[in-house]
């Protein structure tokens, strides 16, 4: 039991099971629907006509006609978002505040009067007013942009439509122009600051050029030639100088009578030391002649003392002139040495030097080139607003239309059938959650918790063509009918729920209802007679008092009845009824509510074993058990309760309060059925129900 109902909740939750919900209120939805499209066509033929002029551009960059329009730098993504920008200035104030004045637009009582509502006035409010009915779309995918404006006539429609697509050309021209002007003022003032810093790197360069002496080229190859020169010089003049040093040292230890040769000889000097030396043999001559007193020695000897006095003084002269020679060499490579120094010094400064003037000039030729380079870009500015033209073009004027372009039928029409779609499936929807009525086994599973006992169609939905009105007789003139079936098959299980272990001995069936008015008479009827039809011997008890509807519909002249049994004033053989199915109706006489409880006390217990020992079932009719406790107190002498409700009548709440009142004097119901079921109408709407497959199974009843 548990798992069947885990079933049924899981066939709860599909799509089918939805659906076939809300097909419950398909006549009241259909009527909803049918309404809003009459409404619809009512507000085609009544609301006030519109007619829209539409102009036509296509957004070409001049970006794109330079390069190429499908240039791949520009993302997908990146032309969107122009194109949404471009849709979005064209409704913007600066568009349309020179199209009213213009066209006057002001002096528009039209517009006037929308324009009326905004609290700012002025120029603004008119455009904000005019905004109201232009629109701008892209055309699908394309570079199309439709600017329409939509107004009472067409005539005016077309001329702001044409208006507005004008005001839009020129605007985005003189957006360019302003950008221009604003990129040649940036370059204007880049221009002089790269001027500013041209010069002031050019001075730069001229003063180190000053401060580090290096007024021409700093030349390496001219300072290396001329300190090989000045080296040359001064291996020369240190030659000279050792020459002149050594002539010095030679005068110096020199004497009269040295060679005629050497470092300080000369043709003076020689010649003297030649006299001398003819002078001494003259003297050795004379000496081996005359002797030292002689008078030609004397003169001799005064002659080599005068020579000898010649000579010193040759001699001394020679070697102040080594001297003064030496002395002169030396300053000299003293002096060429000093000049190397100071060359190899210049060598050394002139290359540091040519290092900072080589950055310096460096930096002035990038100045001087970002100088020229901005010079151009600045020309090339200027020589482009000329070309400057608008991002778009006009493909299509607006001309005036000629048909309404609303209120349109066929969009009235769709609104309407999807306002309409959208009110029945809400109402369907609140009073699917707001009646909470029986509606199929699910709902009885899900809202009550009970078995489901079986559904009691009605008489004209099971049966074509009826030989009665009477829904209890119907059983006996159509007994082949889905109609008698279903009684057959509610008695079946009631039977066998009444021989479960511990339900007592099987024979007493009690139906009730949580309400009056449920089918409990006709269902007591129907379901003892298909058990009498079938051959068991059967008793109707009527335990409805108050109501007495089977006495009343089977024996309405009967005037005692099983009260007076239990009294002790009549006999039971004498009150029973057989009805034409072989049926016994035990009836309940016109004013037995008035006895004080009838179903207490051992004459009550000893009429139902009677009965119990005489028939094979017994079929007690009870009060509804929220009208009385009748019911309540019957129960220790049911086998089985059925409790019957309403199909889509009986509140769920009611059901509710009866199953709980059984329940507080500890007995149970076996389950509820479901009466007067129009069965064509639950094959629409009745998914998870038998009556769901009525349509399968109607070829095996007669539905004559």
């Amino acid at each position: 039991m548990y798992q069947d109902r885990i079933v049924r909740v899981e066939e709860r939750q599909d799509l089918a099971g939805i659906f076939s919900r809300f097909r419950r209120h398909l006549p009241l939805g259909g009527t909803i629907v049918f309404a809003c499209l009459v409404l619809a066509v009512l507000a085609t033929q009544f609301l006030p006509k519109k007619y829209t002029g539409r102009v036509q551009l296509a957004f070409a960059p001049q970006g794109s006609l330079i390069k190429n329009i499908a240039d791949p730098g520009l993302s997908d993504a990146a032309r969107e978002a122009e194109i949404e920008a471009q849709l979005q200035f064209a409704r913007s104030l600066a568009v349309a505040n020179p199209v009213v004045k213009s066209l006057g637009l002001s002096r528009d009582p039209e517009i006037a009067a929308k324009a009326s509502r905004f609290k700012s006035g002025g120029a603004d409010a008119v455009a904000a007013a005019v905004l109201q009915d232009v629109s701008a779309r892209r055309v699908g995918q394309t570079p199309l942009i439709e600017l329409t404006y939509t107004s009472s006539d067409p005539i005016k429609a077309a001329k702001i439509a044409n208006a507005i697509a004008d005001s839009y050309l020129q605007n985005q021209v003189a957006q360019k122009l302003a950008q221009s002007k604003s990129t040649l003022d940036r370059l204007d003032s880049r221009v002089e600051l790269l001027r500013q810093q041209a010069e002031a790197a050019d001075a730069a360069v001229a003063d180190f050029r000053v401060r580090n002496n290096l007024i021409g080229n700093p030349d390496s190859m001219a300072l290396e030639q001329e300190i090989s020169a000045i080296s040359t010089s001064l291996a020369d003049a240190r030659a000279i100088a050792a020459e002149a040093q050594s002539r010095r040292a030679a005068a110096s230890r020199s004497t009269i009578v040295g060679s005629n040769s050497g470092p300080i000889d000369n043709s003076t000097l020689s010649s003297l030391r030649a006299q001398r030396a003819e002078v001494v043999r003259k003297v050795g001559a004379l000496s081996a002649r005359y002797g030292d007193k002689h008078p030609l020695i004397i003169d001799a000897k005064e002659e080599l003392a005068r020579i000898d006095g010649e000579i010193g003084n040759e001699m001394r002269g020679l070697s102040a002139t080594a001297g003064a020679e030496s002395n002169i060499a030396g300053a000299r490579a003293a002096s060429l040495s000093a000049s190397l120094g100071a060359a190899r010094a210049r060598l050394a400064a002139n290359v540091r030097g040519g290092v900072g003037l080589a950055e310096l000039e460096r930096r002035a030729e990038i100045a001087r080139q970002q100088y020229q380079n901005l010079l151009t870009a600045r020309g090339q500015e200027t020589a482009r607003r000329a070309l400057f033209q608008p991002d778009s073009r006009l493909v299509s004027p607006a001309t005036p239309p000629l048909s309404a372009s609303s209120p349109n039928l066929i969009v009235n029409l769709v609104l309407g059938l999807a306002l309409g779609l959208g009110l029945a499936l809400a109402t369907a929807f609140f009073r699917e959650r707001w009646s909470q009525s029986l509606n199929t086994i699910d709902d009885i599973d899900r809202l009550l918790g009970v078995e489901f006992l079986n559904s009691v169609p009605t008489l004209s939905s099971a049966v074509d063509q009826p030989k009665t009105r009477d829904p209890a007789e119907a059983v006996i003139l159509h007994p082949l009918s889905s109609y008698a079936e279903a009684f057959r098959s509610l008695a079946t299980t009631l039977l066998y729920r009444a021989r479960e272990p511990g339900n007592g001995r099987g024979k007493v069936i009690g139906i009730t209802s949580s309400l009056p008015k449920e089918g409990k008479t006709t269902t007591s009827i129907a379901v003892a007679r298909v058990l009498a039809l079938s051959g068991k011997k059967v008793a109707i008890l009527d335990a409805d008092l108050r109501r007495r509807s089977i006495t009343q519909t089977l024996a309405p002249q009967a005037a005692v009845g099983w009260v007076e049994v239990v009294g002790g004033s009549a006999q039971l053989k004498d009150i029973m009824i057989v009805d034409g199915t072989g049926a016994t109706l035990v009836p309940a006489a016109f004013n037995a509510h008035l006895v004080a409880s009838p179903f207490t006390g051992p004459a009550f217990d000893e009429l139902v074993e009677t009965l119990r020992r005489s028939f094979d079932v017994i079929v007690v009719d009870t009060a509804p058990v929220l009208a009385v406790d009748d019911t309540r107190v019957l129960l220790k002498h049911l086998d089985t309760l059925a409790m019957l409700a309403r199909w889509r009548q009986t509140p769920v709440k009611a059901i509710r309060a009866a199953l709980h009142q059984v329940r507080t004097v500890g007995g149970s119901v076996s389950g509820v059925a479901m009466t007067m079921v129009d069965l064509k109408n639950q094959a629409r709407s009745g998914y998870g129900d038998a009556s769901d497959y009525y349509g399968d199974m109607k070829d095996y009843y007669a539905t004559e």
